[in-house]
This record gives structure tokens, C-alpha cells and sequence, in this order.
């Protein structure tokens, strides 16, 4: 205990033993212990009285200085402590309203539009390029909410959704400029909408991805007229001609699977997903999968497939089959005829996730990290004479990512590989709840 916490029960041991004293010298008791108890109050209610004028006036002079707001006894050490408290708290206030100071003038300097939103989506702030480009006004919008004022309905739908992956949404002031948005949490109470110009990227990237389509389908008709030739030539009974056709003929299926990779890469590039969601039955897929599978395999290696989650998925289904048709297909390139390969549909700790196990040739733990790229080939030789074209996996990495998930890849050389589909808890809907499709994992 402080000092004059041992000097204020002093004082009040003292005034008790007085007041035992003149109780007993003039057996007035009532009357003493009720002036005593009165003049306790009162110096109580006083010293309240001073310290909700010192907490309510900011001007008010500190309450342990002479005068008139002096305060006694234990008090005294009471006010200093909150007088240091409050001195404290008023550096941090100006140390916050300094850093606050400075990171609005560097958002003000971006050439971008910034808005700055509380918890419930409500316009905080905004910097001069989001009321030049946005159309924000900045003292008439502040407290309102940003989906009142910048409603393109898939803006809205994505800030209801909590904004998880950045969007691209057209400008309020020209439909030709599109914008990209991302979202960033500075606090529970404080959000961060930036957003970019990216009209002139999206324009090359549609250029580049039209090229490609074009170019795919133009090959695919002169190469369909040309695998029609080699396969009548293969039936002459020259000897010498059946093995040229046929070399022949494996050159242009490679060609071929090349082209289909381009023109469904493309195909996902250009859709927009989420207008063809619907709730997949992945058991139905896999089984479907299995048949085609079995056509391919023909008969060279031992596959299972194992359907033990009850989740169905929200996605486009058709992208889906495509993601674990390159996985199965690749496992079965990539393992030695007689070779086991594992498909299972199982739970995890984050949702559920889709698994091709194998027993293959693996691949070596330097080039696990580049296998989504766009032609990456781990062995050129072998990809070439297995019909790899170097785009399934990219493939598939596309595809996760347009449902949220991701793909994992374990594998070392000579070991076989495994590669893990990981999909979210909203993105999956329990078997249960199959006629209430959007009844979502929580």
C-alpha cells in the first residue's frame, strides 16, 4: 500500500478513536457518529463533484493544484494517477491521430481511388481520385453505405460475400474502363477498398486470349482432314507405309491433344463462372469418370476410386470433370503398366478435398513448385511420347481457383505423386441437403 493509503486509514482511525472518546465522555452517541458520517459525505461528494468537473472540462485545472479544486487525502493520489493516466492516453491519441494524419496523405497521393469503410460497409473516407473517378462525394456519401451508391449488382453481391478475392467491376462514369478491386482488413472495425485500372491489361489479355481460340480452331479442321488420310493410308498392306503412317499419326494426336488443351484453356479464361454454378454430384461424376478411365487405362493399371465425403460441390460441373479428368489422366501416363492409382472424395480439416494417389515414376521435389505453368514440362522427352501437352495441370490450377480452391502436390522421384483437390466449407453442401442447394457447409 502507497503512503498515503497508510496515511488516509490513519486519519480515519484516528477520527474513530475521537469519536468513541466524545461518544462516550457525553453519551451522545447518535449525535456524534451522524455529524461524523455527515462530514464524511460531504468531503466524499465534494471530491466527486470536483472530479466529474475535471473528467466533463478539458480546460479544468488539475485537481491536486491549491485552490479551489484541491483535492485532500487519498484523493490527492487518486487524481495524480488518473492525471498521469489521461496524460498517457492523450500522447497516444496524438501519436494515433499523427499516423492516421500521415497514412491519409499517402492514400490522398494515390493516383487510384481508396475508400475506407467501418464494420457495417459504411463510407468512411475517400480520396480525392475515388470522387473524381467513382463519383464520391466526400462530405455528402460519408456514413453511407457503398452499396447504396456504386450498385452494380455483382460489386454489391461481392462486398456481401466479404470481398475474399479481388473483382473486376465496370466504372459507374464509363462502361469501357474496368476497374479491379481488392479489399484489405486493417482492422475488425476498419476495411480498405483500392481499386485499379486495368482496362488496358484486360484488352491485351483478350487479344492474346481470342488469338489463341482462333488460331486452335483454325489448326483443328486442316488436322482432323489429315489424321482422316493417315488412317485410310494405315489400312494399305504396305509394310513400309504403315510405319511412317503411324509415326505420322502419333505426331498429329500429340498436335491434337495440344489443341484441345489450348481450346479449353481458353474456354475457361473466357467464362464467367459463377452465372453457371450448380450443385455437382461428385460421386455421379466420379463414376462417370471411371467408365471413361477404364476405355483409357485398358486394362495396364489397378485403379480404385472411393467416394467417402457426403458433400456435393457449387461449381460449374463441367470445368470440374475437366480438372480431375487431367489428374486421372496424368496418373495414368505417368505410372508403369501394372501400377495401383487411388481416387478418393474425402473430408478434410477445411472442407473436403478430391485425391489422385499413385505409384508412378514421381517427380523430382525441384520442379513441384512450376508444374501448373504453361508448358512446363518436368521431362520434355517423356511428356512428348506420353501425349502430354504441358497444359492439364494449368488446367486445372484455373479451375480451383474460379471454386476457391487449391491444388496440393506431394510427390518424389520414384515414389509416385499425389495430388489433392482442397475444396472450402462454402463452397461444399451436405448430400442431406441435396434439394436445398444453397444450404452450405458452414
Amino acid at each position: 500500500m502507497r503512503p498515503a493509503g497508510h496515511r488516509y486509514l490513519i486519519l480515519h482511525a484516528a477520527a474513530i478513536f475521537a469519536i468513541l472518546i466524545i461518544g462516550w465522555l457525553s453519551q451522545a452517541w447518535l449525535l456524534v457518529i451522524g455529524s461524523y458520517l455527515a462530514i464524511v459525505i460531504i468531503w466524499h461528494s465534494r471530491h466527486l463533484l470536483i472530479l466529474n468537473n475535471w473528467l466533463t472540462d478539458t480546460s479544468a485545472p488539475t485537481p491536486t493544484a491549491w485552490g479551489a479544486t484541491r483535492a485532500d487525502g487519498l484523493w490527492s493520489t487518486v487524481f495524480e494517477q488518473l492525471f498521469r493516466w489521461k496524460k498517457r492516453n492523450l500522447k497516444l491519441q496524438g501519436k494515433l491521430r499523427r499516423a492516421l494524419k500521415e497514412f491519409r496523405n499517402a492514400t490522398e497521393s494515390f493516383p487510384e481511388p481508396a475508400i475506407s469503410l467501418d464494420e457495417n460497409g459504411s463510407i468512411v473516407w475517400v480520396n480525392q481520385a475515388a470522387s473524381r473517378d467513382l463519383g464520391l462525394r466526400e462530405h455528402d456519401d460519408l456514413g453511407q453505405p457503398l452499396g447504396n451508391i456504386l450498385r452494380e449488382p455483382d460489386f454489391v453481391q461481392w462486398l456481401e460475400d466479404g470481398g475474399i478475392r479481388p473483382m473486376d467491376m465496370r466504372s459507374p462514369h464509363d462502361e469501357n474502363i474496368k476497374l479491379n478491386v481488392r479489399k484489405f482488413t486493417l482492422s475488425p472495425r476498419r476495411q480498405l477498398l483500392l481499386f485499379r485500372d486495368v482496362t488496358e491489361l484486360r484488352n491485351v489479355e483478350a487479344v492474346r486470349r481470342d488469338f489463341v481460340a482462333n488460331v486452335s480452331h483454325e489448326l483443328r479442321t486442316p488436322l482432323t482432314v489429315l489424321i482422316g488420310y493417315l488412317e485410310s493410308l494405315a489400312d494399305d498392306g504396305n509394310p513400309e507405309l504403315q510405319l511412317i503412317t503411324k509415326r505420322m499419326h502419333e505426331q498429329t494426336r500429340l498436335m491434337r491433344n495440344l489443341i484441345d488443351d489450348l481450346i479449353e484453356i481458353s474456354r475457361l479464361q473466357g467464362q464467367v463462372a459463377h452465372e453457371r454454378e450448380v450443385e455437382v454430384n461428385v460421386a455421379a461424376m466420379l463414376a462417370q469418370l471411371r467408365e471413361q478411365t477404364d476405355s483409357l487405362n485398358d486394362k495396364q493399371h489397378h485403379i480404385d476410386f472411393n467416394c467417402e465425403a457426403d458433400y456435393h460441390i457449387i461449381g460449374v460441373e463441367t470445368d470440374l470433370e475437366s480438372a480431375f479428368g487431367n489428374l486421372i489422366t496424368n496418373a495414368i501416363r505417368y505410372t508403369p503398366a501394372g501400377g495401383h492409382i487411388q481416387v478418393s472424395w474425402s473430408a478434410c480439416e477445411t472442407g473436403a478435398m478430391l485425391t489422385v494417389n499413385d505409384d508412378g515414376i514421381g517427380i523430382p521435389h525441384e520442379d513441384i513448385p512450376r508444374l501448373t505453368e504453361r508448358f512446363y514440362r518436368v521431362a520434355k522427352d517423356r511428356s512428348r511420347s506420353s501425349g502430354g501437352s504441358g497444359l492439364g495441370l494449368s488446367i486445372v490450377k484455373h479451375v480451383l481457383n474460379a471454386h476457391d480452391a487449391h491444388l496440393k502436390i506431394d510427390s518424389e522421384l520414384g515414389s509416385g505423386s499425389r495430388f489433392s483437390c482442397v475444396f472450402p466449407a462454402h463452397r461444399l453442401t451436405s448430400v442431406s441437403k441435396s434439394s436445398h442447394p444453397h444450404e452450405r457447409i458452414a
